[in-house]
This record gives structure tokens, sequence and C-alpha cells, in this order.
């Protein structure tokens, strides 16, 4: 019987951990209908329920300082987070300059809890570095145990590496690994190494296929080794942002051919802090992309919707400790959540700031190639009110430069229009070629519009985004014919909204067919989407298609 190793059976979790002061975070209540798993600790069982939700587990906090052991973690109740003052943590990053500058300049970074029946629960798999915690999950139980100093830490170093239960001809179980699963080694043979699983028992793998660390867990609060950085070797590629509140939403359950990178919202710029970072990680999320073949880069903000974010980036750029501070944090918490690059999302950044904005990117360049994570970062358009981007400064910093080639007519905007009209989007990419080559250039992509309500003057009286499948219901609940904009290449719909008119620049698969087709003419790098949640999973067949398999724009004409 073959049966596939998941994340925590023999793999013993390489746990990034993370923790930042002051913040107060609102986190939903899951009742009992989740259920709760039994709990073991060194293969014995101990009274305490946990959770497991969305490929994390959950233990109650009451477990710290028992079982799950740090004496340089503090339990803050009220603020719902476990708190590490970094620079009392034995860590270790990818080479001494950046293990340096996070002791030194991190300070205390944090980790969310989660409340569960109005109980407090803490997630194993990015704390169980820190408490020298290793765990599978089997069945209905959380299998918890002690790093030992007598484990050989090894990473697999291929894909599909397949382990036995026996090394008896025609007995046992086939296990399958993949590259850089880690894994405990307790024995060998002359040409296995013999691992061992959480649960006790054992399986062999062949020594070619294991590289075998000199680092004992057992003595490391925190390690974050060098990844091996993604290149793309003229792949086009194509990102998706994911919108996080407090709680990450669910990976993507299968994989798209059409997508190839994840990029969650997840830290953000504390308005008015010291430098600290708001920390909505989520490593189960991580898990599950990477099981589907995704990459993770993780979005950082300035946060930007919050007021007084504009006056608190120029501190920042102006202030060394509060500087360092927030991209020793980056940094960190990038790792601790095992994310493979940092995508930067600053925005209104004040025009004098685009010095700035170019040193950050360049000090973040300096470490995101130490740890071996992508560097990315998003600028408006070219146009006289978006000089805070020195496209060609930030170019020569980062892998690949997004430009976000939408709200042409904004929330704001006085007039209705489209979001992004192909004329529109190509003259931003022409501009923007000016300055960044055209190998990292990704083009924005809407999975969104706006549903606009003008009154008999062409005043706007409304204009809610509206996601793909809305639309498209609307058009079918109204019996609506859409007449195609060949100079915009979209399809436009009107209809009577009382005394008004509702008018909508349509996104489906033939516009977004003949932005992926500027990609092509141009030879850019790929796109880069806004947001996950507002797409039809159709339409990643599209970006499938025309991106990997260079299939024509003529394919898409007659979506409806």
């Amino acid at each position: 019987m073959k049966k596939r190793v998941i994340s925590g059976l023999i793999i013993t979790c390489l746990i990034f951990t993370g923790i930042c002061s002051g913040v107060m975070l609102f986190l939903p209540s899951f009742g009992s209908n989740d259920g709760s798993y039994a709990l073991t600790y060194n293969n014995k069982s101990i009274p305490q329920r946990c959770h497991y939700i969305n490929n994390t587990p959950y233990l109650p906090i009451t477990l710290i300082g028992s079982y799950a052991k740090n004496p340089g973690i503090s339990l803050d109740t009220a603020g719902k987070k476990l708190v590490i003052d970094l620079s009392k943590q034995n860590i270790m990053m990818a080479d001494d300059a950046a293990t340096n500058f996070v002791k030194t300049y991190a300070g205390n970074v944090y980790i969310p809890l989660r409340e569960i029946d109005q109980m407090l629960y803490f997630p194993l798999n990015t704390t169980g570095q820190f408490f020298k915690l290793s765990y599978t999950v089997s069945g209905n139980t959380i299998k918890m145990r002690d790093y030992s100093g007598t484990d050989k830490i090894a990473k697999i170093n291929q894909n599909e590496v397949q382990a036995v239960s026996s090394l008896i001809d025609g007995e046992g179980d086939t296990v399958i690994f993949n590259q850089n699963d880690t894994v405990f080694i307790t024995g060998q043979t002359d040409n296995y190494y013999r691992l061992s699983a959480d649960d006790g028992s054992t399986v062999y793998v062949m020594k070619d296929h294991v590289t075998i660390s000199e680092i004992d867990l057992s003595k490391i609060d925190f390690y974050a080794p060098k990844k091996s950085k993604f290149k793309r070797n003229g792949e086009k590629i194509n990102l998706v942002w994911q919108y996080v509140g407090n709680i990450t939403p669910e990976a993507p359950a299968v994989k798209h051919k059409g997508l190839d990178i994840l990029a969650p919202t997840w830290f953000d710029l504390i308005t008015d802090g010291d430098g600290s970072v708001e920390n909505n990680g989520d490593k189960g999320y991580t898990d599950s992309a990477h099981s589907k073949g995704y990459m993770v880069w993780a979005t950082i903000t300035n946060n930007m919707s919050t007021k007084g974010s504009t006056a608190f980036t120029t501190k920042t750029f102006n202030n060394s400790g509060l500087l360092n501070k927030s991209v020793a944090q980056y940094i960190f918490y990038s790792c601790l959540y095992d994310a493979d690059g940092i995508n930067i999302d600053y925005e209104d950044v004040a025009d004098s700031d685009a010095a700035g904005l170019v040193a950050f990117t360049a000090l973040m360049r300096n470490y995101t190639e130490r740890q071996g994570l992508v560097l990315s970062i998003d600028t408006l358009i070219p146009r006289p009110w978006t000089i805070e981007y020195d496209r060609a400064s930030l170019a020569k910093y980062v892998d690949y430069l997004a430009v976000m080639t939408y709200d042409e007519h904004y929330a704001g905007s006085p007039d209705a229009g489209s979001v992004s009209s192909l004329p529109w989007t190509e003259e931003a990419i022409k501009t923007t070629l000016e300055d960044v080559p055209a190998s990292k250039l990704l083009i924005g992509v809407p999975l969104y519009t706006r549903i606009w309500t003008v009154d008999d003057t062409g005043k706007v009286i409304s204009n809610p985004s509206a996601n793909m499948q809305t639309v498209r219901s609307t058009v079918a609940k109204k019996g609506l014919t859409p007449t195609w904009l060949d100079k915009g290449k979209q399809y436009y719909v009107e209809y009577a909204n009382g005394e008004n008119t509702s008018k909508i620049w349509i996104e489906d698969s033939r516009s977004i067919s003949n932005r992926l087709n500027l990609i092509s003419n141009y030879n850019l790098a790929g796109s880069a989407c806004w947001q996950y949640g507002q797409a039809e999973e159709s339409i990643w067949e599209v970006f499938g298609e025309m991106l990997k398999k260079g299939k024509s724009v003529k394919a898409y004409q007659n979506p409806y």
C-alpha cells in the first residue's frame, strides 16, 4: 500500500515563529462544531484537548510553561498574543549578517492567539521551534514530542523521494517525500538512513536523497536557513493577491495551471508605532499552498488606509531605528511563515519620499537575498502625480515590479468608466518600460469592476465594486445583452435603476485575454491580479492557456 506523508508525520516542521508588541487583535470565536482533537506528549496521553483548523494545530494556552516551555516567551491574554523578545532568543538566520540584524533590531515580535469556545489557543506550527516541540497529526490526535539532541536534522534533497517502512523486499509501506522536507535521522545502514516518525514508527530512505545539517534544533530557538530562490527562466508567471483581515482565508484547494504565486496581505507597518509590524500570518496557509505547488510571497504594506500612514511612512524612512526595526520584523515574519518572497505594497507615499522608498527597498533587498527570498514591489502607473515611485532605481533592487494598471476610474471618480481599459493599460506598460526591464515587469489585472449608477445628468450616485460572479449573475438575471467596445476591449451593459441608470464595464475572459496578449507582445514577465476572492474559478484557465501555452487571444471571443 502506498501512502503520502503530509507535513508533520515524519516531517518535523522547521517552524518559524513570530510576535510584535502593542497590537490589539479582534479574533472570531470558533465553536465546538469545529471538533476537537486528542493530544499526546512523548507518546503519552494528556488531558487537554486541541483543535486542528486549516492545516494548523491550536493548543490551549494552559500548556505554556508545562509542556510548551520557553522562559523568553510571555503571554498577553488581554492582547491575545504571545510575545517574544528576539534579542533574548538563540536565533539563527541564513548567515551571520542576517542573524545579527534581526537579533539587534527586531525587538518584540508576536504570534496571535485564537479564541475557540471562549478559550485562547496558540498555533503549534509557528511556535513549535521556540518550544522545542515537533508534532504529527494522526487521525483525531495531535502527537507532540520534544526535540532531542541525539536526533540529527536533515532535509530531503530531491522531489518524489520514496522511503520504505521495511528493508525486506515486498514488505511494508512506501512513503513519498518532496524536496526540502525536514526529517529526523536516528540510525543508518550502509545505504539507508533510518528516520523516526513522531508516532514511533520507522522508515528508511537512501542516503543519496538526504542532506544532513549540523544544526541541533534542540539548542536553537529559531532557525531560518537560506531558501533556494525562485528563478523564472523565461516562463510567464502570474501572481494573485489575497486580502487578509485578522484571519487568513484558506489557500486555493487545487493548483490552477494559470496561477503560480499567492500573495496574502499579511504584514503591515503599525502607524504611529515604534517600527513594529502587525502580524496576520498563517503557517497552515503556506503549508497548504506549498503542498499544491504554489509559491507564497508575503505582501507588506505601510497601512496606507490608516489615517496618518503617509506622515508615519516619512518618519520611518528618516529614522534609522524605525526603519531597521520594520525591515528586521518583515524579514523575520516572512521566514517565520515560510514565505518564498516579499511583495512591497507601500502606497500613499509622499512625493518627497521617493528616495526614502528606494533606500527602504535596497535595505530589504540586502536581507531577502541573504535569505533566498524573491523581492517584488507594486507601483502606480507613471503619471506626474506618482513621482514617489522612482521606478528606474527601484528596478535595480527588486526581482519584479508590478504596475497596478487598474482603477482608471476609481471609487472617487467624478465620471463613470472602465476600471482598466486596454489603451490605458497599454500606455502604462509603455511608459513603465522606459524605466523597468520587460523581464521584471508584471502588469496588474483587475478581477473586479464597478457597478456605476448615474442620474440623468451623468452624476455618479454610487459605484460599488463587484466581483466577476456578481456581474455575470446580474447580466443573466436581467436578461442583458452585452455590447463589445472594441477600443476599450471590454463588454458593456447598462440598465434602468429606478430613475437612474446603472452601467458596467465588464471584466471577463475576453477582456482579460486582451490584457494577457500584451504580456506576449511586450515580452513581459507576467501578471499580478487583484484579488483572488473576486475571480471566477474558470478565469485561471485563461491565464494558464495564454501564459503557459501561448494560446491566441482569438480563442476568447464570446464569453456570453
